[in-house]
């Protein structure tokens, strides 16, 4: 199979995650980091990924872009448009990420070389992969920056990272994504380390660009107020599992997984100003020691004895909806839930 051949069906998901598994080889065992994970991105969607440091969102999706390290096992199936990618050689995988799938990382300091302009960096992706001359471009850089919010474009294009504030530099790796004119965009933690103003442009920058470009959103966050302002669906992860998934209006309103009721309560209320928050006690577990049975038990104040030996399986809702809980989510009211 080659690159172009992966044409999309117009009913087909822009991106389809089935069953996938990523374990990091050690000296002694391989640990499972990611389990038995399955999602769906439709066209100019917006999918959110949630959960606590170390649930595996951001090793997820280094897998669904294929830029996880050798020592590495991943399994599953991952489809763009329909047509299967994980089988692909590496070669071309590599161009299609580049082409039709694109990543926004979280440290954009670290991902661009600081021995080259922002300007270069830009335009070679489009001299490789579009055979554009030099000047040509760096021409559509230009352009690019300018689509972003990077004043003075022309002159920006020739200036290295350290030239750029931090929210400069987030904006520059959206360009370099956007290049390509891509399906969906992959943004990992987008706004890590910025200040709350920046943070806001930079979300008001990635919701315009939706708009215009009709291009899908895969953003893997912990912060629940970017949920809540940016995307269409959401997937709770713990332990590298999926333990809720649902249109974000839904969950919110009545989550149904004692982890993401938990969550919610984690979160300051401008309307309940002074109420105490409620940490969810413990630590999520590590993957190499995961409890028997359903991960979250030792620290759910739901549990009961079969949470500690079987894992649960998925409760399904009207609407696409699924929570990987035994306790039917009615029958501990969300409020007192402690």
């Amino acid at each position: 199979m080659t690159v172009s051949t992966l044409r999309q069906p117009a009913d087909a998901p822009v991106l389809d995650v089935a069953d996938l598994n990523v374990s990091f080889r050690t000296r002694t065992d391989d640990v499972r980091v990611v389990r038995d994970l399955s999602f769906t991105v439709a066209r100019g969607e917006v999918f959110a990924v949630i959960g606590e440091s170390g649930s595996g969102k951001s090793t997820m999706a280094q897998a669904v872009m294929g830029l996880l390290p050798g020592t590495t096992q991943t399994s599953g199936r991952i489809s763009l448009g329909g047509q299967p990618i994980h089988n692909l050689a590496p070669a071309a995988r590599r161009r299609l990420c580049g082409e039709r799938m694109a990543l926004i990382s979280q440290d954009a300091l670290a991902a661009l070389n600081p021995c080259t302009t922002v300007g270069f960096q830009i335009a070679e992706t489009l001299m490789v992969h579009r055979g554009l001359g030099h000047g040509a471009a760096m021409q559509r850089a230009v352009e690019l920056l300018k689509l972003t919010g990077i004043p003075s474009p022309a002159e920006r294009v020739h200036h290295y990272p350290h030239e750029f504030s931090g929210g400069m530099r987030q904006r520059a790796l959206i360009a370099m994504a956007l290049a390509l004119e891509p399906d969906i965009l992959v943004a990992d933690e987008p706004t890590t380390a910025l200040d709350a103003t920046i943070k806001a442009q930079i979300l008001q920058l990635l919701m315009r660009l939706r708009r215009e470009l009709g291009m899908a959103v895969l953003i893997v966050t912990h912060d629940m107020g970017v949920v809540a302002r940016m995307a269409d669906r959401m997937l709770v992860m713990y332990a590298g599992r999926a333990v809720e998934t649902g249109p974000v209006v839904e969950v919110f309103d009545a989550p149904a997984h004692p982890y993401t009721r938990a969550l919610l309560k984690a979160i300051p209320r401008l309307d309940q100003p002074g109420l105490a928050l409620r940490a969810i006690a413990g630590a999520p577990p590590a993957p190499q020691a995961m409890p028997p049975g359903c991960p979250f038990h030792p620290r759910c104040p739901m549990a009961v004895a079969a949470c500690a030996s079987e894992l649960p399986q998925p409760i399904r809702f009207a609407g696409g909806r699924t929570s990987q809980c035994r306790i039917p989510p009615g029958e501990v009211p969300y409020a007192e839930l402690a």
